[in-house]
């Protein structure tokens, strides 16, 4: 494990580098608002999901430093513009950007993380083929695209009672495992790594992500605020068609239905309230959204095996990734 704690290090701290690197501006106010969020830790999973993909196949650590940075400025401007979306008021533990700096500032940050995710990403293939800048570029600007979808499908399963698993998988898919996805593929692209191996790091990062987004909507449920980093039961107050309570509205009694109904999406909902039906919840669901959950970890951890592996301790660490998001309490 230690040896891991090192490799996770390293990574984050040169990817932390070529964030500062590239999020400056002559407007302090910008700047500020912009490397916020930054400042507030975050697990860089998707970084060092990029950077051992890369590694796994003896990649450059240099470009996939800056393209590790492209992806964590990239899912950085999708926070803040969530943020406001759901009016959220806390992030990480700290007042959210729009609560700290105002919405019209927020939406500029977020505007400028969203060009300075491509200035990255352009330096990252500096020197390689048009063929490897064309892919890299055509695949970050479809996981823009696709995870706006994502996020239009979240919102509009809010008013719906009869939303299935299937579209809850089809939502995070895209709304938060394509840019997993991308991450692991991109350490094959900016390396120039064959379809095949590029196939199956896309493969690996797309059931990351469904796992850990499942865990993470189980953690919305039953961690603690501190943990959490955000007001707990936030998800059942905006009304979130997350799979367990798709699991649950489904075998719930009449008079469980009937009460969670009332209260999902009840933005005048009482803690106490809340709590009742996060109970009922947790009863229905719980287990079944784990195991869920450990399926798509596995199946991650299934696609490594196919790809010729140049670096052990990346294969480990791509592996650890994958069977922690299942164990992970925040």
């Amino acid at each position: 494990m230690t040896e891991l704690i090192s490799y996770f290090d390293e990574i984050i701290n040169n990817v932390n580098t070529q964030i500062k690197n590239f999020i400056k501006s002559d407007i302090k106010v910008l700047e500020d608002a912009s490397i916020y969020l930054f400042s507030a830790g975050g697990k860089r999973l998707r970084p060092i999901v990029l950077v051992a993909s890369s590694d796994l196949i003896g990649g450059k650590r240099e470009r996939a430093y800056k393209a590790a940075a492209a992806v964590e400025i990239l899912h950085t401007f999708t926070l803040i513009h969530d943020d406001i979306m759901d009016r959220d008021n806390l992030r990480r533990g700290m007042p959210t950007v729009h609560v700290k700096w105002g919405e019209p500032m927020a939406i500029l940050a977020g505007d400028f993380l969203h060009a300075k995710a491509f200035e990255a990403l352009n330096e990252s293939l500096r020197g390689l083929s048009s063929n490897t800048f064309y892919n890299a570029f055509n695949l970050f600007i479809k996981s823009i695209e696709i995870i706006s979808e994502g996020q239009a499908m979240d919102m509009s399963f809010e008013n719906r009672f009869d939303v299935t698993e299937e579209e809850y998988i089809e939502m995070i898919k895209r709304k938060t495992a394509m840019l997993f996805s991308c991450s692991s593929a991109l350490g094959g692209i900016v390396n120039e790594a064959d379809e095949e191996i590029i196939k199956n790091l896309s493969e690996y990062g797309l059931n990351l992500g469904i796992s850990f987004q499942i865990v993470d909507d189980i953690l919305g449920l039953i961690a603690d605020e501190k943990e959490l980093g955000k007001p707990v039961y936030s998800d059942i107050r905006e009304g979130k068609k997350t799979i367990l309570v798709i699991k649950t509205l489904h075998e719930a009694s009449e008079n469980e239905r009937r009460l969670i109904t009332s209260i999902l999406g009840n933005k005048n909902a009482s803690k106490e309230e809340l709590e009742k039906v996060a109970m009922i919840i947790k009863e229905h669901s719980l287990n079944y959204a784990y195991e869920m959950a450990e399926r798509y970890s596995h199946i991650a951890i299934e696609s490594l095996q196919r790809i010729p592996i140049k670096n052990y301790t990346a294969e480990k660490a791509l592996k650890y990734l994958a069977e922690f998001t299942v164990k992970r309490r925040k």
